[in-house]
């Protein structure tokens, strides 16, 4: 009987020893997955950052281009052509649209990563784009930069090293 609970107990000893290894094996393959969630994640960060800031540089070459084809901001059928206030402040925007002939429509904000540089409540998107022409009186709809969980709630710039 004693020689069956030596044996057992060489067995469970065994045992745990391997599950120990096991347990630690698996303990650094978390670490490393979470590693790479997190680098996964910086770089996601850093693509969104340049694919808005991309579609920005792109909206107002084209903003350019619709400008030079037109000919005045006013038109004599009642048409004013919208101004670009991408990049304004939520309040100068809507300053900007009046003295057009327009108003601020649909304002909503965008929660998400914002591009490098761009501050809390300007004005990222505007629909219709600049330089299209619209009944004066008309709305222009507009997507503003806003506090999300990617920027602390003490920060009102993105990248707090370049606001400073």
């Amino acid at each position: 009987m004693d020689e069956n609970l030596k044996n057992r107990l060489v067995e469970l000893r065994a045992e745990y020893e391997s599950g120990q290894k096991i347990l630690k094996d698996i303990e650094l393959k978390i670490v490393e997955l979470e590693n790479r969630k997190k680098n996964l994640g910086e770089t996601l960060l850093r693509i969104s950052g340049a694919i808005d800031l991309l579609e920005e540089v792109l909206g107002e070459s084209e903003s350019a281009q619709g400008q030079e084809i037109t000919e005045s901001s006013k038109d004599l059928a009642g048409y004013v052509e919208v101004p670009n206030v991408r990049r304004q402040l939520l309040e100068e925007a809507k300053k900007t649209l009046e003295e057009a002939g327009l108003l601020a429509g649909e304002v909503t904000e965008h929660r998400g990563i914002l591009p490098i540089g761009v501050t809390v409540g300007e004005v990222l998107r505007q629909e219709p784009k600049s330089g299209t022409k619209l009944p004066a009186g008309s709305a222009v709809n507009l997507v503003i930069a806003s506090k999300g969980k990617f920027l602390p709630p003490d920060q009102k710039y993105v990248c707090k090293s370049f606001s400073e």
